[in-house]
């Protein structure tokens, strides 16, 4: 039974108050007489019709059972008596900021839920965005790395082509800075949100983090944003309720950025100076396709100052095109070539050291990421050429175009034009991969291009204009953080109740680190060095360093510059590292293979001219040292004469390493790459013998001018100190017209065998790929070990990787 309270204590109005009370004078009644009265009323038959016909007897109007009164109370009228009546005039659901949201607290409310488990569903994990960026802006790491000054970078003093690189490049810096008052500084905030799986022990299970970063140069963990399970059978309507969730913890979090952007706050920089930083669902959904709207009615950017979405949304170089070409551009492919043969084609490319092969093909990969996309973009060109048509190759290799060209970390404006270009050649032969009915659906053809991810490929040049290089705003950092922010705390935690483990793990870190980093700062401004030159002296120190570290790049630069400054009783000589060009060039301490005599040589490696070979470089050698050596079929001219060779054993290695800096930044040292050139064996019945470009001119630079050649085997000759290596060359051809690639043919002497000839070591200038030409069907004898060496044509991958793909694009500029 309900209790019985005052409404009037609930309410700031007082009620009128109604005297009920018998009268002093008025007789009390007879018993008798209240029991005949009660008898005649409920004896109904004196009723008529209406109430008119009821006598006096009752004291009340004849029209009427009660009695009235003025100055009465409705419910109404109590509900708009609070303090609250005023906000209830334009919202009705006050205290609640909608109907959405208070039938949410009623459900709630009347659900069987505890009030800790609502406090849990309520709950959204995050802090302040403003301590994050502060604590990134203040951290002494960072101090030679933060700019602060919009600019414009020219590649002449003419200011004639302008060039994109970082944010502060682009026409948004430059305009929102000029929005800002005079010593108003603007920080380039970065957000990244993506879910990613807990996989340790957890039955696969989901977190959806937010990131925060400082112009991409690291990003901290602002908020675990909440995954509910919507139960609605709609899916455009779980995802509309999804996206708004997500906007509206968004809109939560990011609140002190709205205002700090508005308003300006103070901040202090590594260098401690203090700076400013200033109803029907059909047809909802149907109008929302029609506008391209994906039913959020309240963005969270919504009353952000100066936050203009075609700017800050800018195309994301992971999931817009890498995830574009898998989900469409693949899809097209396999559907054009068949799935079984375009896995055959990847089945038999020759592996290539440090780089995926796709044993099984790519039709049925679980798992995919970011870096399999890659993978599979540096071969799908070559790969479908001959069995694809002309148009439908030219589609798939604009596209492709795009995307590497995109990902130039310099863009000029000549760049920007290929590109614009690229897509129009893109968008005049699409249509052949309608007719082709390569566009599938689930169940039938698709016949629109209703693709957005396709379409923000149009605003790739746009964007880069106004933010800069759009490779810098990739979600690869981010999602790299996910190792640190989300994966490595979860192994820490019960797997159980995720969020506040995960929240406090980083917490203790963060406390953890914080000292560390002091100390460092003092020892380095005590000791006045640099910080870049710090030794870890402590050996525990030294040993959670080295465990920190994911992959360390081995800079061979240094190391030769390093051997160039000892004595020959410091090092094996020649050395094993030395620079030859623009290449740092590494052999392993020990050879292959010692003492091998050069007849055996000749033997396992099936060179059958290789002591006139030998012979004819240590004549042209000794007659003109330090020259640059050719690989051409003169020298057959010499067989006649029989081979001196002062020696009769060599020393062999069967790989050697070679790195390169970054074609657009000499001061970034890439990865080295290995090359192989081993005899025949177990699992490689000819050999595995791979590709590399080679210097023939002295004059001439790669790539303006360059070769490619074919390494069987490296060794060093003992008549001089210096490496050689024997290459059989391939002659360039004309460039395919549907590819855009160079294509490649064994070079031949007259008697059908392979021209080949000795050149030193340190002409090798850059390890290529190349793609056999495999026709309309691949020939299924074929092997991974075998394709290279019954293939007698190639193609020059240019897109195996980027800075080939760079260099052979401005060379042919």
């Amino acid at each position: 039974m309900r209790d019985i309270v005052d409404i009037s204590q609930f309410t700031q109005v007082q009620l009128p108050q109604r005297d009920v009370s018998p009268s002093p004078s008025a007789p009390e009644p007879d018993p008798d007489t209240r029991i005949e009265d009660q008898q005649q009323f409920n004896d109904f038959s004196n009723i008529g019709d209406d109430f008119g016909s009821l006598d006096d007897d009752f004291g009340v109007a004849r029209e009427s059972l009660e009695e009235k009164y003025e100055d009465g109370l409705t419910f109404l009228d109590v509900f708009d008596a609070d303090e609250f009546a005023e906000y209830r005039k334009d919202n009705l659901f006050y205290p609640f900021a909608s109907k959405e949201e208070w039938e949410v607290a009623d459900y709630l409310l009347r659900s069987s839920l505890s009030m800790a488990a609502i406090d849990e569903f309520l709950k959204l994990r995050m802090r302040d965005p403003v301590e994050c960026l502060e604590s990134l802006f203040s951290n002494p790491l960072f101090h030679d790395k933060l700019n602060f000054v919009p600019c414009r970078m020219y590649k002449t003093a003419a200011q004639l082509l302008r060039v994109y690189s970082e944010w502060l490049t682009g026409n948004s810096a430059w305009d929102t800075q000029s929005q800002y008052p005079i010593g108003a500084t603007i920080l380039g905030a970065v957000l990244s949100s993506d879910k990613t799986n807990i996989t340790t022990m957890t039955g696969a299970r989901i977190t959806h983090p937010l990131l925060l970063g400082l112009a991409n140069i690291s990003f901290m963990l602002t908020a675990l944003l909440p995954i509910p399970k919507y139960l609605h059978p709609n899916q455009w309507m779980r995802g509309m309720l999804e996206d708004r969730l997500v906007h509206k913890c968004l809109s939560i979090v990011l609140k002190p950025l709205m205002i700090a952007a508005e308003v300006g706050i103070m901040m202090s920089d590594p260098l401690a100076s203090i700076t400013v930083d200033p109803n029907d669902l059909e047809a909802y959904f149907e109008a929302c396709a029609e506008h391209q709207l994906n039913g959020v009615h309240a963005p969270f950017w919504k009353g952000y100052p100066h936050a203009d979405p075609s700017i800050f949304l800018m195309p994301e170089p992971l999931h817009h095109w890498h995830k574009e070409f898998y989900d469409h551009d693949l899809q097209w492919c396999l559907k054009v070539v068949g799935a079984q043969e375009l896995d055959f084609r990847f089945s038999i490319l020759q592996p290539i050291t440090g780089y995926r092969h796709f044993v099984g093909g790519i039709s049925k990969l679980k798992q995919v990421t970011g870096r399999v996309h890659r993978n599979i973009q540096h071969y799908i060109v070559g790969l479908i050429s001959g069995v694809a048509p002309c148009r439908f190759m030219i589609a798939i290799r604009a596209l492709m175009d795009v995307r590497y060209l995109a990902q130039c970390p310099a863009p000029d404006n000549n760049l920007l034009s290929s590109i614009d270009q690229s897509l129009l050649t893109f968008h005049e032969n699409k249509n052949v991969i309608m007719t082709l009915g390569a566009r599938m659906g689930a169940k039938k053809p698709i016949n629109n291009w209703f693709i957005p991810k396709l379409e923000l490929l149009q605003s790739i040049t746009s964007s880069t204009r106004k933010v800069g290089a759009l490779i810098q705003w990739s979600a690869d950092a981010t999602e790299h953080a996910h190792v640190s922010e989300i994966k490595d705390p979860v192994r820490h935690t019960n797997n159980n109740n995720y969020d506040p483990q995960i929240c406090c793990y980083l917490d203790r870190q963060e406390k953890l680190y914080n000292p560390v980093d002091v100390a460092e700062e003092n020892e380095g401004e005590e000791d006045n060095i640099d910080h870049d030159e710090w030794e870890l002296s402590d050996p525990q120190t030294a040993l959670l360093e080295e465990m920190n570290q994911t992959r360390i790049t081995t800079n061979y630069f240094s190391k030769a510059t390093q051997f160039d400054t000892l004595s020959h009783r410091q090092l094996t000589y020649p050395p094993r590292t030395f620079i030859g060009g623009t290449t740092a060039i590494h052999l392993n301490y020990d050879p292959s293979c010692n003492g091998v005599k050069v007849g055996d040589i000749s033997v396992d490696y099936n060179i059958l001219d290789l002591h006139f070979a030998l012979s004819d470089f240590l004549q042209r050698d000794a007659r003109g040292r330090g020259i640059v050596h050719e690989v051409t079929s003169r020298r057959r001219l010499l067989i006649d004469h029989p081979p001196i060779i002062p020696f009769d054993r060599v020393q062999v290695w069967h790989s050697v390493r070679l790195q390169q800096t970054s074609f657009h930044d000499s001061s970034i040292v890439l990865p080295a790459q290995t090359v192989h050139a081993s005899p025949s064996g177990p699992g490689w019945p000819k050999g595995r013998w791979d590709f590399v470009l080679v210097n023939i001119d002295g004059a001439a630079e790669w790539p303006k001018s360059g070769l490619t050649v074919k390494i069987p085997h490296l060794h060093r000759i003992k008549w001089r100190d210096q490496y050689l290596c024997y290459v059989q060359c391939l002659s360039i051809g004309p460039i395919d017209p549907a590819t855009e690639m160079h294509t490649l043919k064994c070079a031949k002497h007259a008697d059908g065998s392979s021209v080949g000839n000795f050149i030193p070591l340190n002409q090798l200038h850059a390890f290529i790929s190349i793609i056999p030409r495999l026709g309309d069907v691949a020939d299924a004898r074929l092997t991974k070990a075998t394709s290279s060496h019954y293939s007698h044509s190639f193609f020059l991958n240019k897109y195996f990787d980027k800075e080939i793909y760079n260099a052979i694009y401005y060379a042919s500029r």
